[in-house]
């Protein structure tokens, strides 16, 4: 039976009313209170008071409709570039993944705000690693990693159950979020200004490991161990270079939990354990990118603040994208391995699309802003400012989690749903795109517009009811 492309990925989840709450992953909504600087040089440009960056929101949306589009592609007749490469290169689907890692750690220093303030250095309640915000990540990160594994089982079918994959996508941001935020609350008291508390040689270790150490440290030990390793198993012996079915990958998955627990029953899983270090990396760099949010709120809230940032964004992100490109002449770029320039392109791609989105988001002129109707606070909503499109992706930034949950469900609830199609059983998914678009269009562009109605029709205007309810969920 064929189906949906897209990847096998709640437990209990809150919903209010006010918006999301601290930490929410991936890629929480938190809002980032901007104050406006009273600055004699740009009096005109500065953006309303307190309130949200619309780009953050933005950016999450287009990587939730990424993920929709590509997910809702239907195998067989979907566009190579709509589809994961085959061992090594890079497609628009492997995008989505560490463009969802890039916004949970974009949304760590967000929600945790107040791990950079002065007061957390005094305030025990809010002291980085404190008792409440170790609880808070230990219990999101079993949420997601729960979720994922109902998501995994699910529609509970006995073949399901018996090949249970303790890997997955949202298992895998589950682990990545431990290691990520852990790694926050520990060091971030480092980037605050110095109170003699603790001694400067401990201050500049914890900042460097922070800033810098953590990725350099995985990606040295994924690449040492490796090239270091050679698999005894008879058919790899004379196997040279990184082969994902030789690979120390294959090795350690297949020997943990058994060949019949990986993905699809292959040596190697996708979201095993040695490339889920290299993982960690595209969520390291979101956090990053969120400190530089946090830290610089009076620069995010003026125009011009904003177009410097955006300058700074897009320059590191083509600087990486380069870097990436040249790794990979050494280290083949590949998203089943998650190899170091794999990660170090995909972080470019990441780092210099927020700049692009929040460019157009909250980086226009205020005669720009005039023009369509928002010359002052009190003028008409953000939603009539930022138009049908960008009103849509904002909405579904708002909830990114419920959103790829739902879509996974609604994918595989129809994707088992058998019927008789020309004489041979396929599923329901299947055939509302063959017969109802491809039995008069390419197939390519066919599953191009079944996802796309799916998009249109069904997610954005769920996601704009949401939004006009309240209703933002979270773990």
């Amino acid at each position: 039976m064929s189906g949906a492309v897209g990847s096998r990925g709640s437990s209990r989840v809150g919903v209010g009313r006010t918006g999301l709450g601290p930490g929410a992953v991936p890629g929480a909504a938190a809002a980032v209170p901007t104050v406006v600087p009273a600055t004699a040089d740009a009096p005109t440009q500065a953006l309303p008071a307190r309130r949200r960056l619309d780009g953050l929101d933005a950016f999450r949306g287009c990587l939730v409709a990424l993920r929709i589009l590509v997910g809702s592609q239907v195998a067989g007749i979907a566009a190579p570039v709509m589809l994961h490469a085959d061992g090594f290169g890079l497609t628009i689907a492997d995008l989505v993944f560490p463009g969802f890692l890039f916004i949970m750690g974009m949304a760590i220093p967000v929600s945790m705000s107040a791990c950079l303030r002065p007061s957390a250095a005094h305030d025990r309640s809010r002291r980085p690693g404190g008792r409440t915000q170790l609880v808070r990540i230990v219990r999101r990160a079993g949420l997601l990693y729960a979720i994922g594994s109902f998501l995994g089982v699910y529609p509970f079918l006995p073949e399901t159950l018996e090949h249970l994959r303790f890997t997955g996508v949202l298992q895998r941001l589950g682990v990545v979020y431990l290691v990520v935020a852990l790694l926050y609350v520990t060091c971030a008291w480092s980037l605050l200004p110095a109170d003699g508390a603790r001694s400067r040689g401990g201050r500049l270790l914890a900042r460097t490991f922070l800033l810098g150490g953590f990725p350099l440290l995985c990606t040295a030990l994924w690449t040492v161990a490796t090239y270091t390793f050679h698999n005894p198993w008879p058919e790899c012996a004379d196997v040279r270079g990184l082969v994902p079915d030789c690979s120390l990958e294959a090795y350690v998955d297949t020997n943990l939990w058994g060949v019949e627990h990986n993905y699809d029953g292959a040596k190697s899983d996708p979201e095993g354990v040695m490339s889920t270090l290299v993982a960690a990396v595209n969520c390291w760099a979101g956090l990053v990118v969120g400190v530089d949010v946090v830290r610089n709120r009076t620069r995010y809230g003026s125009v011009g603040g904003v177009r410097r940032r955006v300058s700074l964004l897009m320059a590191t992100g083509v600087v990486c994208v380069g870097a990436g490109l040249a790794l990979g002449l050494v280290i083949p770029i590949g998203k089943h391995l998650w190899t170091p320039s794999y990660a170090l392109v995909t972080v470019g791609i990441m780092t210099a699309g927020f700049g692009l989105v929040l460019l157009a988001f909250d980086g226009r002129p205020r005669a720009d802003r005039a023009r369509r109707g928002d010359v002052s606070a009190g003028g008409p909503s953000g939603a009539a400012r930022r138009g049908l499109v960008g009103d849509a992706l904002v909405a579904l930034g708002r909830n990114p989690l419920f959103f790829y949950v739902l879509s996974e469900l609604v994918i595989i609830t129809l994707n088992y749903i058998p019927v008789e199609h020309h004489g041979r059983e396929e599923s329901v998914w299947t055939v509302g795109a063959e017969a109802g678009l491809a039995s008069w269009m390419p197939g390519p562009l066919a599953s191009m517009v079944w996802a796309s109605l799916w998009l249109l029709l069904f997610y954005v205007p769920l996601a704009r009811l949401l939004v006009a309810r309240g209703w933002y969920f979270r773990v």
